[in-house]
């Protein structure tokens, strides 16, 4: 029950007593006062009844207020208990709103984490991307130059040691051209330098040496097919007393030759001075080709000399192996086999330096990113 109920149900009480009080004072004055209570009886009767109007009155409109009062209460109550759920409600909305902004929060610093750990991992793959593709670049220019120096290493050993210019000379061009695929500016004096050196080889004379050997290589076998001269006589020459000799004799000069002997005769060759003078011209000619290596030129011209003098002197060179043999060494005098060759190993050594001075700025470089 609430305040209000209380107060008028007091109230309502103290009435009733009073009322009360009045009632046994009235009885109290009868009963003394008889005849005065016949005159006063219907008064008192009367006044009871208004009393009793009075009290009921009262109390149902205190009822009727206490209801409207509790009605009153109990809406306030559920409004209060509506605004209290309401502000429970928000309480855990704004908990749950401050619960939801600790997990963006915490999202947002994962994200960025993950951001930056993603970024770390960029920028270390594109490094190591860049430093793959500059090894694999790097890789292709050291290859490319050691295969270079390599070739105009074999080109100096064979000016050097065979003194072919030639073979030289396709080393090199293959060496410039590897160089011309780095496209590399700073490879400008070693070419340079290369050209050079294909200049200076151009200037030199070409012989066929392989040519002049395998000419020799073919004799060999003629060689065993050299005959002995059938005719040791001088050569002949007709005077102008044979001449006339023939024009008088007419018909009969068919028939009748004079001849003039005007030089010793030939002694002639056994087969076994025919067999040491093989031998000794295959080794003439042996000696002709080691002077085609050494490029001798004293040696080669000797070698040959000798070679005809042993043909001339044991064979017959007028027809068969013999006249193949003269032909074959007639074609090899005035040949000049002696050739100056010049240094043409500029370009090697340029290009030693160029790898060098390219190896010690990697070796800096990589001292300086560790």
């Amino acid at each position: 029950m609430s305040k209000t109920e209380a107060k008028t149900s007091e109230v309502a009480e103290e009435i009733l007593v009073d009322d009360q009080a009045e009632s046994d004072e009235v009885m109290t004055d009868r009963k003394d006062r008889p005849q005065a209570a016949r005159s006063n009886g219907w008064f008192a009767i009367i006044l009871s009844v208004i009393a009793t109007v009075a009290v009921g009155a009262g109390g149902w409109l205190g009822w009727n207020e206490l209801q409207s009062i509790t009605r009153a209460t109990q809406s306030v109550e559920a409004s209060i208990q509506a605004l209290n759920s309401k502000i429970t409600r928000l309480e855990n909305l704004e908990e749950t709103t401050r619960t939801l902004d600790k997990q963006i929060q915490k999202l947002n610093s994962d994200v960025g984490r993950a951001d930056a750990r993603n970024q770390s991992v960029i920028d270390r793959v594109e490094m190591v991307a860049e430093q793959i593709a500059k090894a694999q670049v790097d890789t292709r220019s050291s290859y490319v130059l050691a295969e270079a120096e390599y070739l105009l290493k074999l080109a100096d050993q064979r000016l050097l040691v065979e003194k072919n210019p030639e073979t030289a000379v396709n080393l090199m061009r293959t060496a410039q051209a590897l160089l011309g695929q780095l496209q590399d500016g700073r490879l400008l004096s070693v070419r340079e330098r290369l050209a050079q050196d294909l200049q200076s080889l151009a200037a030199i004379q070409t012989i066929d040496i392989l040519g002049i050997q395998a000419e020799l290589l073919a004799l060999d076998s003629v060689l065993d097919d050299l005959q002995l001269p059938v005719r040791r006589l001088a050569p002949e020459t007709e005077s102008e007393a044979a001449v006339d000799v023939q024009k008088w004799l007419g018909d009969l000069s068919e028939f009748i030759r004079i001849r003039e002997v005007n030089a010793p005769i030939t002694p002639l060759v056994s087969a076994s001075d025919a067999g040491r003078a093989r031998e000794v011209l295959r080794l003439s000619l042996e000696q002709i080709k080691v002077a085609l290596i050494r490029e001798d030129q004293v040696l080669f011209d000797s070698g040959l000399a000798q070679a005809k003098r042993l043909s001339t002197h044991f064979f017959d060179v007028t027809e068969g192996a013999g006249l193949k043999v003269m032909t074959v060494l007639s074609s090899l005098e005035g040949i000049q086999i002696a050739r100056e060759i010049p240094d043409a190993a500029q370009g090697l050594r340029a290009l030693k330096a160029y790898r060098d001075a390219l190896t010690q700025e990697r070796v800096s470089g990589s001292v300086v990113k560790q």
